[in-house]
């Protein structure tokens, strides 16, 4: 008898993510889980073998393995509080030690060749030319510069993250750059004697190009290897050492997450013109697939063992593969991954690929295959629980707007509903992402609860080819609402769903769209559900960490006082039109799309008397739903299946009293703390 997929299941749900490969075949990743006494994400360092899968460190915040060249070795980062520690532990057995001192935000550890040394990455003092400085007794900061928060690491104080390396017997450390700037993550040179790695350094601070640099370990000399064209990531030397490969584009200010796609270029490891790969490729390099159950995202500029050609993880329709782009001529060769699943990240090794699978009712699975894709296995089976729940299996359509541009859209039925049954209609954020063959929590929940989930892609996202996603440019709020429209026409033609019971729901990009709808289209949905959402452009563009990218996104500029045009283009401006319930739900650390933002929206409501209501949630970013508080992630879980039954099925019996939305489901149970 299965069930069906509740809130507070995300407390038992295991997610595998940053495969290694050793030099003998094994695989390395981390296994991230949620703790619910102490409402916290836990994770720890999984070894899978000719033996099978088991978990291999005992610490309880263990992450980034990384194999020694001869296999011997393991390294990974253990972190306690904010501060994480380089850990070794022998492949053959025995206890984790320490090396050298704690640090906060270490990350990108890397192996030299003759594997004597570890390159990393993590926070520096801070310099005497820094844009803020804080003071540490009341937490003051003065600021002279734009880069003064992020949402990934929230309020700077003027530290920034640089490369290091550490001998991994004795721990000492030494830093290799200094400055104003952030070092990406490095790459050794066969020779041990350089690094490279991507960064801004020496642009405006509203830029965003970057540049492949490398640096010389002993001297610390920097070179920089491509003329600030375009942005620049993941660079890797060639195994014979004369090449430097990237992911970027030459395209100005367009940066990451924007809609220019990403090709794979070679440029020489002495400097000179970068010469593009790929440069006719429909589909950009990266993954741009969303999900609920991990962040954004994964890495892989990789040469195979001959220099012939580049592994690199490219989005196709949705759909994040392994491919393999050949040198010399640029053609692209897909390895691994299919229109049924996604990629959500991969290691390539001297014989094989190691990478994580995501399906619709598969969270995120490790496997292994050859380099040219065949042997594929399975290695872990990390949610057997999961077969006692009952999970839905989207159907894929490919409807078209009126003037014949082709739409992606997948259909959720309900797992135990009579039809006519009620509808959500979801709408993902960037907006340059996409949602894909994905396992989502959240849609799987709600087909749970006896809704269809219609979810897609319009215009501006990613993975359709670079006319697709720039459509939008300078027009947020025209064709891509009238192909939200049209999916949600297709689906209610598709599905045997009540058109007077269509909820609509996003977060961010996505929020901003259900914002608008419900007052530009106010008599298709009965309901609407608004996260994490722009609301109001001119607030945003001055308050985002990132408010410039928006005004490049609408073609439309503070700077030029184009006040008139950046309201027009706020949901805010059509308060006055809504006809149904609107919840808000957004975190209070998003500096993203900070919170006046869900403010603005909600105070308008209610003072023009519209029927709202909102959720605010402490300590997280604009990442909460996958990267959130576990109690925060089943408490916004649960608001938006009460929201929905309250609206859309004539639930509701606490709909007067503060709180009703934070009430276990019916049927949820007794809360596991922690599953062994």
């Amino acid at each position: 008898m299965t069930r069906a997929l509740m809130p507070i299941d995300l407390l038992r749900l295991r997610i595998a993510q940053s495969p290694t490969v050793s030099a003998d075949g094994r695989i390395a990743f981390t296994v991230q889980e949620n703790d619910g006494e102490h409402d916290e994400r836990l994770s720890s360092i999984w070894l899978a073998d000719a033996q099978g899968a088991r978990r291999f460190t005992a610490g309880t915040k263990d992450a980034a393995p990384r194999f020694s060249p001869d296999g011997s070795m393991l390294a990974f980062v253990r972190a306690d509080g904010e501060r994480g520690r380089i850990h070794l532990v022998p492949l053959s057995g025995g206890e984790a030690q320490g090396l050298g001192e704690a640090r906060e935000g270490i990350s990108a550890l890397r192996w030299s060749p003759d594997g004597r040394r570890l390159a990393f990455v993590a926070k520096a003092e801070r310099a005497t030319e820094a844009g803020v400085y804080r003071d540490e007794r009341s937490g003051a900061r003065h600021i002279r510069t734009l880069l003064y928060k992020s949402d990934e690491e929230g309020l700077s104080d003027g530290r920034r993250r640089h490369l290091f390396t550490i001998d991994p017997v004795s721990g000492a450390t030494e830093q290799i750059t200094r400055g104003e700037f952030d070092a990406g993550a490095p790459c050794w040179s066969p020779d041990g004697r350089e690094l490279t790695f991507a960064a801004q350094i020496g642009l405006p601070e509203t830029s965003f190009r970057s540049d492949v640099w490398v640096v010389d370990v002993a001297s610390r000399a920097l070179r920089r290897l491509t003329h600030s064209l375009g942005w620049t990531a993941s660079p890797a030397f060639s195994h014979d050492g004369r090449f430097v490969a990237y992911a970027g584009h030459e395209h100005d200010e367009d940066g990451p997450g924007g809609f220019r796609n990403l090709h794979l270029y070679v440029v020489p490891r002495e400097g000179g013109r970068a010469r593009c790969l790929d440069p006719d490729a429909v589909h950009g390099i990266g993954d741009h697939v969303i999900t609920d159950t991990r962040g954004h995202g994964n890495d892989l500029v990789a040469w195979s063992e001959d220099d012939a050609a580049v592994f690199s993880i490219a989005t196709i329709e949705g759909s994040a593969h392994v491919v393999r782009v050949e040198v010399r001529d640029g053609t692209w060769a897909g390895v691994v991954g299919d229109g049924g699943r996604t990629v959500l990240g991969a290691e390539i090794g001297r014989d094989c690929i190691a990478f994580i699978s995501s399906d619709p009712r598969t969270p995120a699975e490790v496997c292994r295959c050859d380099l040219d894709g065949g042997n594929e296995r399975r290695l872990t089976n990390l949610n057997p629980w999961l077969a006692e729940v009952e999970l839905a299996v989207p159907e894929r359509l490919r409807p078209a707007h009126r003037d014949g541009t082709v739409l992606d859209l997948w259909l959720m039925r309900p797992t135990r509903e009579i039809a006519p049954y009620p509808l959500v209609l979801e709408v993902h954020g960037g907006p340059h992402a996409s949602f894909g063959p994905g396992f989502f929590f959240e849609f799987q929940m709600l087909a749970g609860q006896g809704y269809a989930v219609a979810y897609g892609n319009i215009r501006g996202s990613q993975s359709y080819g670079e006319p697709f996603s720039r459509a939008i440019a300078g027009r947020w709020g025209t064709v891509d609402a009238e192909d939200v429209l049209t999916l949600l026409d297709a689906a209610l033609e598709r599905l045997p769903a009540d058109s007077a019971r269509v909820a609509l729901a996003g977060g961010s990009y996505g929020g901003f769209m259900a914002s608008l709808l419900m007052g530009m289209a106010p008599e298709r949905f009965a309901c609407g559900i608004s996260m994490r959402a722009v609301n109001a452009m001119i607030s945003m563009i001055g308050t985002s960490d990132l408010g410039w990218f928006l005004e490049r996104e609408l073609e439309a500029s503070l700077l030029d006082g184009e006040i008139e045009r950046l309201y027009a283009a706020s949901p805010i401006s059509l308060a006055r039109e809504y006809r149904s319930p609107l919840l808000i739900l957004h975190s209070e650390r998003d500096y993203r799309c900070p919170l006046g933002q869900g403010e603005e929206l909600f105070q308008l409501l209610r003072r023009l008397g519209k029927q709202v209501e909102m959720v605010r949630f402490e300590r997280d970013p604009h990442g909460l739903s996958r990267d959130g508080h576990p109690r925060n992630r089943i408490l916004r879980l649960r608001a938006i299946a009460h929201w929905l039954a309250r609206w859309l099925g004539g639930g509701g019996e606490h709909a007067e009293e503060a709180g009703w939305l934070f009430a276990p489901l019916e049927g949820e149970g007794t809360e596991p703390q922690r599953i062994p």
